[in-house]
């Protein structure tokens, strides 16, 4: 079984993008942090790239609830946003926040230190 990564992004485009581009591993899709939650319970990913602005349930909350869940979740926020969240990202439990727009490469690196 191969490593599985949850994309969380309320951006569809992009998650088809980023679906695409990581297609050597098993990806799972979220449009906001709800979906996050019951997916990551459902399937226990390896990994959470979260954004954190999003509707229905922010990345911030989603990490908070996934972390209650799975102490030993694997969660790297993504932000456009960087200045204003990254403290409050890793306080809820993520390892680190990526500056969005991210090159691929920095997406690749990040999955390879996390699994």
């Amino acid at each position: 079984m191969g490593i599985k990564i949850l994309l969380v992004d309320d951006n569809e485009e992009l998650l088809k993008l980023y679906s695409i581009f990581l297609r050597r591993y098993d990806v799972l899709l979220a449009k906001n942090g709800r979906e996050a939650v019951e997916i990551y319970k459902k399937e226990s990913p390896n990994l959470v790239i979260m954004d954190i602005k999003m509707p229905v349930m922010d990345g911030i909350e989603a990490t908070k609830l996934i972390k209650e869940f799975d102490s030993e979740a694997k969660i790297i926020g993504a932000t456009a946003y960087h200045d204003k969240y990254v403290e409050e990202m890793v306080s809820a439990g993520a390892l680190e926040v990526l500056k969005k727009p991210f090159k691929y490469r920095d997406l690749l690196n990040i999955i390879e230190k996390y699994t």
